[in-house]
């Protein structure tokens, strides 16, 4: 009926009279059967979206509900949270608290420990005061009597003093002149030059007689005496000089037994006797020249 169906126009399509132009009916049960097919799928697909929008409805009104759950439980544990927190930040104030009067407490323990202390250390110094006072006199005095011994053992070379003919060093007595430290050390270097004359004058060489002894002894202590009188060239000041003559012949008088005066006096008498024969010599001179012009017109 639909191959004559002229509204169709299948008459040429389907079942055609020669059985070699398709399609034949074998060709016709492939194709209906492939379109059966196709519907069923169709309709399979249609029933599983009916179905998926179905799903998609509850899931969209299940959300709300889950959702407040979901608020319900935070806001219940933000509760939660916050008595937690309220409780520790109690529990840490009370622990500052404790720890702040714990440290209160021993401070003033130890505030009275050091002031305890303090009490003890100036009682004890106050006994003790009068132990060191006694202790401290002992040693001043022990330090004294040292000195005092030291001061007996100085050096002779540190102590003016006379050499003798013997050679033995004799102290200089007290009523004597004498010369602080320094002044000796001075007056030690400015003499160094004429050193030999001042040992020597008072120990003469032996095997001399009496007179070339004395003869000797008055040419070292011209030797002496005239150094000294370079030595004074060297000041202008009439204080200084005189100062200085006197420091210098009491340094000379260490090396014999007279004082600085008396070998000061036998200088200028050896210095006018030395003048007396100089003059008796030049006299001499002139004499003997004059005879020789007389007898030589």
């Amino acid at each position: 009926m639909i191959k004559m169906d002229p509204d169709l126009s299948l008459t040429q399509k389907i079942l055609p009279d020669d059985p070699d132009k398709k399609p034949q009916a074998k060709q016709l049960q492939t194709r209906a059967d492939y379109l059966i097919k196709l519907l069923n799928k169709d309709l399979t697909r249609k029933e599983a979206q009916r179905h998926t929008g179905a799903d998609e409805i509850v899931s969209v009104k299940l959300p709300h509900k889950k959702i407040k759950a979901e608020k319900e439980n935070e806001e219940k544990l933000e509760s939660d949270i916050g008595i937690k927190k309220e409780a520790e930040e109690k529990r840490e104030t009370k622990e500052k608290e404790n720890k702040r009067d714990l440290k209160r407490e021993k401070k003033e323990k130890d505030d009275k420990k050091e002031i305890k202390n303090i009490k003890e250390k100036r009682e004890n110094r106050v006994k003790e005061s009068p132990q060191k006072e006694e202790v401290k006199e002992e040693k001043v005095n022990e330090i004294k009597s040292e000195n005092k011994e030291k001061n007996k053992k100085v050096s002779l070379l540190d102590i003016p003093v006379h050499i003798t003919a013997t050679s033995e060093p004799v102290p200089i007595s007290e009523e004597s002149e004498e010369l602080d430290q320094k002044t000796f050390s001075v007056c030690k270097e400015r003499m160094r030059p004429v050193k030999a004359a001042l040992k020597q004058l008072d120990r003469p060489e032996k095997g001399l007689s009496e007179r070339e002894q004395l003869e000797h002894t008055r040419q070292c202590l011209i030797k002496i005496g005239d150094h000294i009188t370079e030595c004074l060239k060297d000041y202008t000041n009439p204080e200084q000089i005189k100062q200085w003559r006197k420091n210098l012949w009491i340094f000379v008088s260490k090396f014999t037994e007279f004082d600085a005066r008396k070998l000061h006096k036998l200088y200028k008498h050896a210095i006018k006797k030395r003048q007396e024969s100089q003059q008796h010599s030049d006299q001499n001179n002139s004499s003997n020249m004059n005879t020789h012009v007389i007898r030589n017109p």
